[in-house]
């Protein structure tokens, strides 16, 4: 395996120039992942299985379960400046790495593609008030196309976007949650009492609204390595070297994240429906107040898509095709995304999310063994672009890493309930025990590739 295959410019270690979003912009950014209609909708197709409470409750453990994710992985980025891609070369092998990447990709194109056509659709019912005219097929390209260009330009720019939609759709999503209250004469009082039919599972609901994030907690470390640099960076103590991300991911993923479901629940339990286009037209008398919430609906979408799923396939795409430049892979993964047409599977994202996680779950428990258990966190950054590093395994593929990463899957298939818990617990433990005699931590550390 020649070197130019596994150095791509855009892959290597990040620089101090490089290290350019303050803690604020870290937080936006996080923030306006979190402001999008998947969640929205996944708040209301949990309800009337669950009763509100119960949804609340799981919105809460959910998200407790991804940030601790997200802080574990963002650590291999604020310390070493690699992104997620490179890093599982150490678990699955120069070569093997590429496939549980191709796995993180789906899930980030289907959303992109998903959220993509709700941006449209909502556009639409403007344009229908405006002209009395409307055409999904090409707002949806055209939509696709300004999110391409707002990504392409990276880190900094969707920060830059998300400092102007954030703060405007924080205060939209509140006019629309009580113009829905005031619509159909409730109260929060009376949403919280629902009735509900009680058959749902708690730990399902919790698996489905984790495997939103499970992806993004495997990409932690392409946010973090963009991260200023500081004197907690340097510091030893775990827990003040990561205060800055968790402060961002409390305020944008847990607080900003669980309104978006529970908003999204009130509109379920009020309107009988997950469909945020219909509950907003349904519910909004006001020409105004609807033309303000579609457009509420659609940029919530463009603040998501960039970073959480448009960055981090690009960064896949290209490791595995590393010709590509970080431009034509933010392209290629938003062709593919709406080529993949993931507004025909609306009505089971409650199933393709629970799948992610089981499928993503073992990937992460992987990742984190290695870097915690084996590694001990210590790493020489030239042995994951040295392709006749220690990571070359049987063929560049790490035998044992698949192994584990199919068993953890399999089990994760049979406890579907408990899909991300079984498949996260099998591939931490096994990995552990079948890597053990052949892992181990760098002699000397080191933060920078050797040129």
């Amino acid at each position: 395996m020649a070197a130019h295959e596994m150095n791509n410019p855009e892959l290597m270690p990040s620089t101090d120039k490089d290290r350019d979003i303050n803690i604020w912009d870290f937080t936006m950014l996080w923030a306006g992942m979190t402001i999008n209609m998947g969640a929205f909708t996944m708040g209301a197709q949990l309800y009337p299985g669950l009763s509100p409470w119960t949804i609340i409750g799981a919105i809460l453990a959910a998200y407790a379960i991804v940030t601790t994710i997200l802080i574990l992985a963002g650590d291999i980025g604020i310390r070493y400046g690699i992104p997620f891609t490179v890093y599982i070369r150490s678990c699955f092998g120069y070569q093997g790495a590429k496939i549980p990447a191709a796995f993180r990709a789906i899930p980030a194109c289907f959303w992109f593609g998903f959220q993509t056509w709700v941006a449209a659709v909502a556009i639409g019912k403007v344009l229908e008030m405006w002209i009395g005219y409307s055409n999904t097929t090409i707002l949806i390209l055209v939509f696709g196309v300004l999110q391409v260009v707002n990504a392409i330009y990276g880190m900094k720019a969707m920060a830059k976007f998300d400092w102007v939609a954030i703060p405007a759709l924080t205060i939209l999503i509140g006019l629309v949650t009580f113009w829905l209250l005031k619509t159909n004469n409730a109260t929060i009082g009376d949403v919280l009492a629902a009735p509900s039919l009680d058959n749902g599972s708690f730990w399902f609901a919790v698996m489905a609204i984790a495997g939103i994030w499970i992806t993004m907690g495997l990409n932690s470390p392409d946010m973090t390595r963009k991260l200023e640099r500081s004197r907690d960076h340097s510091s030893n103590n775990f827990f003040i070297r990561n205060r800055k991300p968790f402060f961002a991911q409390i305020t944008g993923l847990i607080v900003i994240g669980s309104g978006i479901l529970m908003v999204g629940m009130i509109g379920g339990i009020l309107t009988g429906t997950w469909d945020p286009i219909e509950i907003v037209t349904n519910s909004m008398s006001s020409p105004i107040v609807l033309l303000l919430s579609m457009l509420t609906i659609a940029f919530a979408q463009w603040s998501t898509n960039t970073a959480a799923n448009l960055m981090p396939s690009a960064l896949i795409l290209m490791n595995v095709f590393p010709r590509l430049n970080f431009a034509q892979g933010v392209a290629i993964s938003g062709a593919i995304g709406l080529l993949m047409m993931p507004w025909v599977f609306a009505d089971n994202l409650l199933w393709f999310s629970v799948i992610t996680s089981g499928l993503l779950g073992p990937v992460a428990g992987i990742m984190l063994a290695d870097f915690y258990l084996l590694r001990q966190g210590q790493l020489d950054v030239n042995d994951f672009y040295d392709p006749k590093g220690p990571f070359v395994y049987q063929n560049n593929y790490n035998l044992r890493a698949f192994l584990v990463y199919g068993l953890s899957f399999l089990a994760s298939v049979v406890f579907m309930d408990l899909a991300f818990f079984v498949g996260l617990t099998v591939s931490v433990v096994g990995y552990t025990l079948l890597m053990k005699p052949i892992a181990k931590p760098a002699q000397t550390v080191k933060l920078q590739v050797e040129v």
